[in-house]
């Protein structure tokens, strides 16, 4: 189910929150309540509970895409 959607940073009280998409949430079965994974450095990954596991098993293909994005990546 591979996408690309741009949002909108909304204002809920001090924090900035961004709505997870319609589509992946029922994929994922991720209802109100449900917690998920945040990961983040220079990117930011929302992990459903139900995949760590994978998050895990994907870690190398993850670091070599990373890797290969910032070789890709303007300098400044």
């Amino acid at each position: 189910m591979p996408a690309k959607e741009n949002r909108k940073i909304m204002k809920h009280g001090s924090s900035g929150v961004i709505a997870i998409p319609k589509p992946y949430r029922d994929y994922h079965n991720l209802t109100p309540g449900k917690t998920v994974t945040i990961l983040y450095d220079s990117l930011l990954l929302i992990i459903p509970k139900n995949l760590e596991k994978l998050l895990h098993e994907k870690a190398a293909l993850i670091d070599a895409l990373l890797g290969q994005s910032m070789e890709e990546a303007p300098t400044q």
